[in-house]
């Protein structure tokens, strides 16, 4: 009987095994953790050890694995141009505000500058598609990117990473975490240094090309004086030094029509091998970012109440020959100082089987000082712009969930923020090319109020399907255009009413997920940069109110286990953005959205085997699809549709202390752009992505 006790435990406990796992998530700013499945938006998580088995380098390798999410960079190194369900920011205009929120330990990042940061020592990452506008506030009409950083703990461990591969790439981390006063003090200490010689031949020099240095430095503490009270303290220095972003000069052009450009006239024809590239000028970058954050919790009165202060400075200093070709047709040098503070007080709470809710104040300034200087044509024209931003923000938050019977579920909210700036601007030539005396115009101030509400409906079908319909408002600040032309009136917020009905279902004995979504979003006062007329300036090149839009679409998302060892994700988008109006376009609804695809999915397959006499490995494939899009709001230039391969394969030691991973990216070597421009007369260019890489690391585990 004992025998047959055992073995039936042994089946039962084989067959939890082999159902999905629920996925914990805290984007909604609850009281206690959530439940994936139980939470009525549309959201991907990934934990530490899925980014770690994909290899994700940064939020650009996350995007990829999420339907209707493009997380791309821009023409700087480390700036980002995120979109999600056809809403971002196409441009490294720093008074551009982000349309996709990005927030690391609660902290909003307010600069496009300085986003892309390598992921390293990562509890997970939550991408919460469409509008955030009640929890998240400003800004996320697109949706928000939550990032968690690894935590101190009071047991102690350790580990060391390192690693190569091709092109001259080097990896070295570490991470030790535990006790440094009993059960009071916590620490952790992570640190990384990675390096690699460029994927690319600059064929003036006969050098590699697209060399980066980074370092990253994380200390923790975590005090807990009471099991009631804690304070976690974070901190983040990152460095990025090395080549600017890569870029291939194109000639001769390629939109129908065009004259020759200057390369051309010059007598210079791009390679046929798309991994060279020919500068006159090298270049260089230097991008450091500090991050502080201190969190605190107190268990109190029925809840939780939650406090999150922090900063966050990026200086960029970057020169890049932006025509990519020998010729000197365009030679940008920008230098970006940004600084940031915010808090947050929030107190969350489960009142009862009935009601559970959220409720806080949030503050937010930023301010920043942009240089930039051209030197086009030759040295022909040689010009300089400075500008100045000053943004604060203030808001007040609810969001509650009414337990109406037990499977009807009615979740509402709002959001009511203020916010103020002041600019001062000096035009392209009204400055001395070392910006020491400049013209400046300001300084001007602009104010707005809005009011972002929520409405949900979630009905359990049962223990393991849920339905949901919701209705959103959110904004994206107005402002002032600073991006080298004149300073005129600030255009106003830009305004979205989403709609969206879905499903999650665990199936089949929970080994099969599948999670859908529809919806339907309504864009008023798009911000776009067109040539229009300012009443005090006349015709002028600025951000303009300048369109509206709907964009429509559905996803799917689907994990199932084939077998106890192995296991396939898949996820689908599929975005239909239409302009319904745009300034100086006749046909508006025939004109696409930039480097926003119709089409995009991903599939992935992980096989785990445990081995005879102990030991362990994984194997992971997967494949990205991305449809076609343009690189600009006139539609000349466009990527063409690709698709990327990855594999790894890791083996764990019976000692569970060492693990090796082989690992590759872009195994087909696929061509692609994420983006490219045209200079006119002085050139066209593509900003092109990295070629198949491939390595190993090995890992070590205390």
């Amino acid at each position: 009987m004992a025998q047959d006790t055992a073995a039936a435990a042994a089946t039962d406990q084989q067959e939890e095994d082999s159902r999905l796992d629920d996925i914990i998530v805290v984007s909604r700013k609850r009281a206690t953790g959530e439940s994936l499945q139980d939470t009525p938006v549309a959201a991907t998580a990934f934990g530490a050890q899925q980014l770690e088995e994909a290899g994700v380098k940064d939020l650009t390798d996350v995007g990829r694995m999420a339907p209707s999410v493009s997380l791309q960079p821009s023409s700087q190194r480390g700036v980002q141009n995120f979109s999600i369900r056809g809403m971002g920011v196409s441009g490294s205009t720093p008074s551009d505000e982000p349309a996709v929120g990005i927030f690391q330990d609660g902290i909003y990042w307010g600069s496009n500058y300085g986003a892309l940061n390598e992921l390293f020592d990562i509890e997970g990452v939550e991408i919460l598609r469409g509008p955030q506008g009640t929890l998240f506030g400003r800004n996320v009409t697109g949706g928000a990117v939550t990032v968690r950083s690894g935590r101190p703990s009071f047991a102690t461990s350790a580990e060391g990473t390192a690693g190569i591969g091709n092109y001259g790439l080097k990896e070295v981390s570490g991470v030790v975490t535990g006790p440094l006063i009993g059960d009071k003090l916590a620490g952790r200490l992570a640190l990384q240094s990675r390096s690699l010689d460029g994927y690319f031949t600059n064929t003036v020099t006969g050098r590699d090309y697209g060399r980066s240095d980074s370092y990253i430095v994380r200390p923790s503490l975590t005090w807990q004086p009471t099991t009631t009270f804690s304070i976690t303290a974070l901190a983040e220095w990152f460095s990025d030094s090395g080549d600017p972003t890569v870029v291939r000069g194109i000639a001769p052009c390629t939109i129908p029509g065009c004259a020759p450009n200057l390369a051309t006239r010059e007598g210079f024809t791009t390679s046929d091998d798309y991994y060279d590239v020919a500068y006159n000028e090298p270049g260089s970058n230097e991008v450091d970012v500090f991050l502080g954050v201190v969190e605190a919790n107190w268990d109190v009165l029925g809840g939780v109440l939650t406090s999150v202060t922090g900063v966050r400075n990026v200086r960029t200093r970057v020169l890049t020959d932006f025509d990519g070709t020998p010729s000197a047709g365009f030679l940008q040098q920008i230098a970006q100082d940004q600084e940031q503070f915010s808090t947050e007080l929030r107190f969350a709470a489960d009142v009862s089987s009935f009601l559970s809710y959220t409720v806080g104040l949030y503050y937010f300034d930023q301010n920043f000082d942009f240089r930039e200087r051209r030197s086009l044509n030759n040295n022909a024209t040689n010009i300089a712009t400075r500008s100045y931003l000053d943004n604060d923000s203030f808001a007040a938050f609810a969001d509650a969930d009414f337990n109406i019977t037990d499977s009807l579920t009615v979740t509402a909210g709002v959001r009511y923020t203020t916010e103020t700036k002041t600019a001062s601007a000096a035009a392209f030539g009204a400055c001395s090319l070392d910006f020491l005396t400049c013209t400046l115009t300001g300084p001007r101030t602009t104010s707005d109020e809005n009011v972002s509400p929520r409405i949900s409906v979630s009905y359990d079908l049962d223990d393991n399907q849920l339905m949901y319909a919701s209705a959103t408002r959110g904004f994206r600040s107005g402002g002032f255009s600073l991006r080298g032309t004149p300073l005129v009136e600030p255009y106003q917020p830009e305004e979205v009413t989403a709609y969206e009905i879905g499903y999650k279902g665990d199936l089949l004995d929970r080994r099969l997920r599948l999670n859908l979504a529809a919806y339907h979003n309504t864009y008023d006062n798009l911000q776009r940069t067109v040539l229009g007329v300012s009443p005090t300036a006349g015709v002028v090149q600025s951000v303009f109110n300048a369109a509206a839009a709907t964009v429509s679409g559905v996803e799917a998302e689907a994990t199932a286990i084939i077998t106890n060892n192995f296991e396939v994700t898949a996820a689908y988008g599929f975005t239909d953005a239409r302009y319904d109006e745009f300034l100086g376009v006749v046909d508006p609804g025939s004109r696409s959205f930039v480097r926003i695809p119709e089409n995009t999915g991903t599939i992935a397959a992980r096989y785990e085997r445990d081995l005879e006499g102990g030991g362990q490995i994984v194997a992971r494939a997967a494949a990205q699809y991305t449809g076609e899009y343009f690189y600009d709001d006139t539609n000349l230039l466009k990527q063409e549709a690709y698709t990327l391969v990855d594999a790894s394969l890791a083996y764990t030691a019976p000692s569970e202390i060492w693990t090796v991973t082989l690992w590759g990216k872009n195994l087909t070597e696929e061509e692609y752009a994420p983006w490219g421009s045209t200079l006119g007369g002085l050139g066209e260019n593509r900003f092109p992505a990295a070629p198949r890489t491939f390595g190993i690391r090995i890992q070590a585990r205390y």
